[in-house]
């Protein structure tokens, strides 16, 4: 856990090991490192080492922890963003501090999690529940085509002479690195404003 610490500036890569950590501690404590995450969460769970609110956690296939490890293991980040509750923004998982903003809110779940597993084999009075935690969490991943991160950025994509040629891993390279439009008008409009 000190190495996350290290490479807590890195958002995607202390993610990545944060999910690899707590797969591997639940894998140590059921004695099985063959079976897959989702696998190792429910032995977990059956086991009565993770209560039904850490179980839904960790294994939802649409936002819970194994969504994320799975986008983070598997997936074009492009396509993938957080949105919190009560936040109309979205948070693109491509930029290093949107990885750092969730990292610093679902680690302490997770690491308490781990932790719990990790002293389930002493001899040891110990309790943690991190029910509320994880009920506060409140956030969703939200995946948006190649096309709607360009109208995001002002700029239409039929109106790209050969957008419909590229793959899709290349449409989204391209609208990754495209400018935002948007901004620029706003910074056009500024300065002007300040000519006038």
């Amino acid at each position: 856990m000190v190495f996350l610490e290290n490479i807590e500036n890195n958002g995607s890569a202390s993610l990545a090991y944060l999910f690899w950590m707590l797969e591997n501690i639940l894998k140590a404590c059921a004695d099985d490192f063959g079976d897959s995450f989702q696998g190792v969460v429910k032995t977990s769970y059956v086991s009565g080492l993770i209560n039904q609110v850490e179980h839904d956690f960790l294994n939802n296939k649409t936002s819970g922890v194994r969504k994320l490890r799975n986008v983070f293991a598997h997936a074009n980040l492009s396509k993938f963003n957080i949105k919190f509750s009560g936040d109309e923004l979205i948070y693109p998982l491509t930029e290093n501090e949107n990885c750092r903003l969730l990292y610093q809110r679902i680690s302490k779940v997770i690491f308490n999690i781990m932790l719990k597993a990790a002293v389930s084999r002493l001899s040891v009075d110990f309790s943690i529940n991190v029910d509320k935690e994880i009920k506060g969490l409140g956030y969703s991943i939200v995946e948006l085509s190649p096309e709607e991160v360009l109208l995001g950025k002002g700029i239409d994509p039929s109106m790209l002479s050969g957008w419909d040629d590229l793959s899709e891993s290349e449409r989204y390279r391209h609208a990754e690195n495209a400018q935002d439009v948007n901004m620029v008008v706003h910074f056009i409009s500024r300065v002007q404003h300040k000519i006038e």
